[in-house]
C-alpha cells in the first residue's frame, strides 16, 4: 500500500486530497495544527487508513517527530502533497492584513510569517521525509501553488505577501528538483485553478472535488522525473513563470 502524507488537510483542498487518494487505497496521513480538527476531518472519510496527525508545518521539531512515527509505522512515503498556507486578505484582522498586503503598511515580521507557511514550510517537509521518499519505487514532492506565483502573469499591485510567497515557492522548488533529481524524487509545483474554499470563495470556477481530480489525473499520474522541476497547471500544460 502507498502511503502520501498531505499537508493542511482539516477541510477544503487538503481534505479533498485525502479522500481521493484514499478511495484510491493510499494509505493517508492527514495533517492539521489542531489534533481535533485533524480527528474530526479524518472521520469524515469512509475508509480505514486515514490516519490524523497533528502538524504545525513551520516547527521543523514537530515535523521531525511526525517523520519518525511514519517511519516507525509505515516504513516509506510515496507521495507528499504540501497544501498547508495561508492568505493575508483572509485575515479577520484587516489591519494585520494590511502588513502583508500594502506597500505603505509592509511589516517584515508579517511577511516572514507568510513566506514561513507558504514557502519554507514544503522544503522542511522534503528535508525530513527525504530519507521515506527514497524507499518509494516512484516519490512525488507535490506542492500547492498559485498563478499569483507566476511573474509574468501578475496584472496588478500590493498582496506583498502571498504574491511573493508563491513565487518564492516555485523557484525553491525547481532548486530542490535538481538537487532530489539524481536520487528520483520528483518535485512539481501546481496551480490548482480558482477553486470554491474559503480563500477561493464560492464563484471559484472548479469544486474541491473537481480541481483534486485535476491535478490526479492530469499530473500525478503522468508524472515522470523529466517533469521534476515544472510549474504545472491544473490540466497538466506548463503554467508561465
Amino acid at each position: 500500500m502507498k502511503t502520501a502524507v498531505v499537508t493542511g488537510a482539516s477541510k477544503g483542498l487538503g481534505l479533498e486530497w485525502c479522500r481521493q487518494l484514499a478511495a484510491m487505497n493510499y494509505r493517508v496521513i492527514l495533517t492539521a495544527r489542531d489534533a481535533e480538527k485533524a480527528s474530526q476531518a479524518a472521520a469524515k472519510i469512509e475508509a480505514r487508513e486515514v490516519h490524523p496527525y497533528p502538524l504545525e508545518v513551520t516547527r521543523e521539531d514537530q515535523i521531525a517527530g511526525m517523520a519518525g512515527w511514519i517511519g516507525q509505522q509505515f516504513g516509506q512515503v510515496d507521495l507528499l502533497v504540501n497544501n498547508a498556507g495561508i492568505n493575508p486578505k483572509d485575515y479577520p484582522d484587516q489591519s494585520r492584513m494590511a502588513k502583508a498586503f500594502y506597500l505603505k503598511d509592509l511589516d517584515p515580521e508579517e511577511m516572514m510569517e507568510v513566506f514561513r507557511v507558504n514557502s519554507l514550510a514544503p522544503l522542511l517537509m522534503t528535508k525530513h521525509l527525504r530519507p521515506l521518499l527514497n524507499k518509494s519505487d516512484r516519490p512525488v514532492v507535490l506542492s500547492i501553488s498559485s498563478w499569483l506565483g507566476s511573474v509574468s502573469s501578475l496584472s496588478f499591485g500590493g498582496h506583498y505577501g502571498y504574491v511573493g510567497s508563491k513565487n518564492l515557492l516555485n523557484v525553491l522548488n525547481r532548486s530542490m528538483a535538481f538537487e532530489l533529481r539524481e536520487e528520483g524524487i520528483i518535485c512539481v509545483t501546481v496551480n490548482p485553478g480558482w477553486v470554491q474554499t474559503d480563500m477561493g470563495g464560492s464563484r471559484a470556477r472548479f469544486t474541491t472535488s473537481q480541481s483534486v481530480s485535476n491535478l490526479i489525473t492530469q499530473v500525478v499520474d503522468r508524472l515522470t522525473l523529466a517533469d521534476s522541476g515544472r510549474f504545472i497547471n491544473y490540466d497538466g500544460t506548463d503554467h508561465p513563470w
